[in-house]
């Protein structure tokens, strides 16, 4: 592909001007469309939009932008013009000492961040002290081992060089400290000072993987010209010097906080109570916060444009990418909101943990030919750290209405929603469209008047604000539609300073990586990361249904109906339904219950008064039961002999008059479309949107 682009953000309102930055072999040209369906399956509607002939198309010249991804701290003006004599020193805990490429840990540098003095680690691990040319002055022979802390110190003037790492905890073969000599160096333009790199020009060059904690730069006579409390101001991107000359710096590209020290006892998990064991930084080479674009065309929206889902479109060579985002509503609302889960579309932004040899789609190899583009919260950065920070300011190829997910070559996350997108269109259903960031945001006002709220078929990854809003809607006696599966299940938050970014920490759960011991809190806000579940606040109580399972497998499931649909108050929800067994058909998996799963449990929370109408028919052996509810292994833990393997479709009332109804599976909206819309599972959905809605009347 020869084009790829991104927005400043998920959600816009009409008038708004519309930045697109992009990269491209060539000329590009940029409108707008509103996507109605993303599946080009021959089974279902196809690829659907919509051109938006009232904003004129824009034609750019193009060209290629580049990325740097790579985190580092830099600080200016921090040693005086004329200094001769400097002593560095910094806490390093490697986590890649032999990355094959130099890795900065403290350095001086010109004032447009070319490097004068660098204290580095050398291809192999070695510590040296190497000049602005790269040249070698002084060479430790040990090099370091692999996460374990040392103390570093350089020192240097005109007359000589010197290098000392002293371990922390030291281990046989490197129980002595190591020192090495050179000769001696001209400071020569040093001004600035730069952490976890070599230079910064403003991109950063030699990069470091590992945590570094309180470095610190003194003249030749002691005076402390900077030293960087790492702890201080922890949910923010500011250094903080210490030194009382107030030369603070920035963390650039999101590195983590809130990381455990040397100086970490076991004795707190929480860094709030103890800030000084956890001064550490977990900086990387492939971090990255902003992709750093200039905006290549601008698209002023209509003032009159429609609530909806639109995208960016931009073509150029012959190929075409669509950068998606909602166009919120400024009169009066309707009464259904569509709320899309943008947490969750950046936490498997570009997500790569798939074997190569399947992931075959065009915009997955795409993803391999441009590593700058970065990675998913599912994936491991170079050092083999988990990643626990996404940005939306970069180019994110799994959110296009035409990706195909490598599970089972069909639509996930993005491209499944747009499915409701689709069927609330044939519906005739109006309907407004917000976000998760919106949501966050704004918290309950962000859906003040709406009746109903329609969730997408995966709203994994929640915020305290987002949950409260949610709560707080049905308590208001009005509804919620969980449309998907695996919902409301991590702790998710980000920095008001910086909401394109989210931070997510992982314990317990299905997961494919986990936090080190100790390092379980949020940097961004200080709460517990993990489980929502594990914070009291389940998935179940909110919806009546949680995370039961997952897997994948060639054909889905249908739900079969309980004894209890039977019952007489729940008649309109099956009004016009003959069949007893719901979507044993769909366009993901050939299935409305299928993918990740989530059941009814009291144990787990769901509300007594929870009616569970129909079930999921077993699943495959693929389906295995979510860990967490896994207290030891045994055998029988697969989908055929495991009744907890299963999806609950269920109904949840309210003494406000407030109701939930939840569908329990991420492939459920994979099924409206079947037969035309002209199915049980589509009947279905109709029934209970219309019954919620006339509640608000």
């Amino acid at each position: 592909m020869s084009v790829f682009g991104y927005l400043d953000r998920f959600s816009f309102k009409p008038g708004d001007e519309v930045a697109c930055r992009f990269t491209s072999a060539g000329p590009v040209t940029a409108d707008l469309v509103r996507l109605i369906h993303g599946d080009a399956s021959p089974a279902g509607p196809g690829f659907r939009s919509e051109e938006i002939r009232a904003v004129p198309p824009v034609t750019a010249a193009g060209g290629e932008q580049p990325i740097h991804p790579g985190s580092f701290l830099r600080a200016e003006e921090v040693v005086p013009a004329g200094t001769a004599a400097v002593r560095l020193s910094v806490l390093a805990w490697p986590a890649l000492p032999a990355a094959g490429t130099p890795q900065g840990l403290l350095s001086l540098t010109t004032a447009d961040g070319s490097a004068v003095l660098s204290l580095a680690l050398d291809e192999t691990g070695h510590p040296h002290l190497r000049t602005g040319d790269g040249a070698t002055a002084a060479r430790l022979g040990r090099p370091l081992l692999k996460r374990r802390w040392y103390r570093l110190t350089a020192t240097a003037n005109q007359d000589s060089a010197e290098l000392t790492a002293v371990p922390l905890d030291p281990v046989p073969g490197d129980e002595e400290p190591g020192r090495a000599v050179g000769p001696g160096l001209s400071l020569a333009g040093a001004s600035g000072a730069v952490a976890a790199a070599v230079a910064a020009l403003p991109r950063p060059i030699g990069c470091y993987h590992g945590k570094l904690e309180r470095p610190e730069v003194r003249d030749g006579t002691g005076l402390t010209l900077a030293s960087w409390a790492f702890e201080r101001e922890m949910t923010g991107d500011r250094a903080i010097d210490v030194s009382g000359r107030e030369k603070h710096g920035w963390l650039v590209n999101a590195p983590a906080r809130a990381m455990t020290g040397p100086g970490w006892t076991g004795q707190t998990l929480d860094w709030r109570t103890a800030p000084e064991q956890y001064g550490a930084v977990h900086f990387h080479g492939d971090d990255l916060a902003d992709a750093g674009w200039a905006a290549g065309a601008l698209l002023r929206l209509p003032s009159d444009l429609r609530s909806g889902i639109y995208a960016v479109r931009l073509r150029s060579g012959g190929h075409t990418d669509h950068i998606p985002f909602a166009v919120r509503a400024t009169g009066k609302p309707a009464d259904v909101a569509f709320l899309l889960p943008t947490f969750t579309y950046l936490a498997y932004a570009n997500e790569q943990t798939g074997d190569p040899a399947v992931m075959t789609h065009p915009l997955d190899v795409a993803l391999r030919e441009h590593p700058g583009f970065g990675k998913s919260l599912y994936d491991r950065h170079l050092d083999g750290s988990g990643i626990c920070h996404s940005t939306a300011l970069r180019p994110i190829l799994t959110l296009r209405p035409d990706y195909r997910h490598w599970h089972y070559d069909a639509p996930r996350h993005f491209g499944a929603d747009l499915y409701l997108a689709d069927w609330l269109e044939h519906a005739g259903v109006e309907f407004d469209v917000l976000t998760d960031h919106d949501l966050h945001a704004e918290g309950a006002a962000a859906i003040e008047g709406y009746q109903v709220v329609l969730t997408g078929s995966h709203p994994e990854y929640h915020s305290s604000a987002t949950l409260d809003a949610l709560h707080g809607h049905v308590r208001a006696g009005r509804c919620l539609m969980y449309l998907g599966g695996n919902g409301f299940y991590w702790v998710t938050s980000s920095r008001p300073a910086r909401p394109e970014i989210i931070e997510v920490r992982r314990s317990s759960g299905v997961r494919s990586w986990e936090t080190a011991p100790g390092e379980g809190h949020h940097a961004s806000t200080g709460e517990p990361g993990g489980l929502w579940r594990h914070r009291g606040r389940s998935p179940n109580a909110l919806t009546g249904v949680g995370m039961a399972a997952h897997g994948w497998s060639e054909r889905g499931r249908g739900y079969l109906r309980t004894p209890a649909s039977r019952d007489p108050r729940w008649a309109w929800v099956f009004d016009g339904i003959a069949e007893d067994v719901l979507g044993d058909f769909g366009l993901v998996m050939n299935g409305a219950s299928g993918d990740e799963l989530d059941r009814c449990d009291p144990a787990l929370g769901s509300p007594p008064h929870t009616v569970v109408l129909a079930t999921s028919q077993p699943h495959d052996e693929n389906y295995h039961q979510a860990v967490e509810d896994v207290m030891e292994i045994r055998p029988g833990l697969s989908g055929p002999g495991n009744p907890a393997v299963r999806s609950d479709l269920v109904l949840v009332e309210h003494t406000s008059g407030g109701a939930v109804f939840s569908a329990g599976s991420i492939a459920f909206l994979g099924s409206l479309s079947h037969n035309r819309y002209r199915n049980p599972v589509s009947r279905l959905i109709a029934n209970v949107l219309d019954n919620f809605r006339g509640r608000g009347r």
